[in-house]
């Protein structure tokens, strides 16, 4: 009776560690289908029919207002690894002055680019405290002023 249930022990142990390692697949943001992209008429729609059919955009062109960006990602991490990056995917629409589609342009996993992330610090003016003076600095202050 032990040897079964140190067994059956074993067993739902190993079953649990081979479950946490199963992947975990995540979508964020406006990850549009081609049926969706589909229904956008260059010329035709408007921007209210967009917004109906696709929703708010992810965000809107910094330099020009003109242009609507649906960004969506799909990623998939196994157990505590970082997630890889399975598919990504960017809508541009473009919008004439009277607010019709002029254009539509999809950008994918292929077309994005890699940017080196600074990790340098800006320096600051002043007095560096160090540990101590910042753990030690109030003792003996007494009062405080308040208000």
């Amino acid at each position: 009776m032990v040897k079964q249930m140190r067994r059956f022990l074993l067993v739902l142990g190993l079953m649990t560690t081979l479950a946490a390692c199963s992947g975990h697949q995540e979508v964020r943001g406006n990850f549009l289908t081609e049926t969706q992209i589909s229904n956008i008429t260059i010329g035709e729609t408007s921007r209210q029919d967009v917004i109906r059919q696709l929703g708010p955009p992810s965000t809107e062109g910094t330099f020009d207002s003109q242009v609507w960006y649906y960004i969506g990602r799909q990623t998939r991490r196994v157990a505590f690894f970082k997630p890889d990056v399975t598919d990504q995917k960017v809508v541009a629409v473009y919008f004439d002055d009277n607010g019709i589609v002029e254009m539509v342009q999809q950008y994918d996993k292929d077309d994005s680019r890699d940017v080196d992330v600074v990790t340098r610090e800006t320096p600051t003016s002043g007095h560096s405290i160090g540990f101590f003076e910042q753990v030690l600095g109030n003792l003996g202050v007494m009062g405080g002023g308040g208000l």
